[in-house]
């Protein structure tokens, strides 16, 4: 694995939403949301991502943070 930790206890969504505003590289539709909801809902205890660590902790808040700045984006384009 590279420099960084293999695990994290940190949310990962401060670095998510900011590599949104940077690159826009998520396909915003509208059954993001809902979808990035239901996985909340599921309340993981870990997200794994793909080019960083695993973060461990409370991975519902998380995804509901980023449902919410997804929200938002697409209200901004309506």
């Amino acid at each position: 694995m590279g420099d960084g930790p293999a695990i994290s206890h940190d949310s990962p969504m401060e670095a998510t939403i900011a590599a949104e505003d940077a690159f826009g590289y998520s396909c915003l539709g509208p059954n993001t949301v809902p979808t990035v909801k239901r996985l909340a809902d599921l309340e993981p205890r870990t997200l794994a991502l793909m080019h960083g660590p695993a973060h461990v902790g409370d991975g519902g808040r998380w995804l509901r943070e980023l449902a919410k700045s997804y929200a938002e984006r697409l209200a901004a384009t309506v």
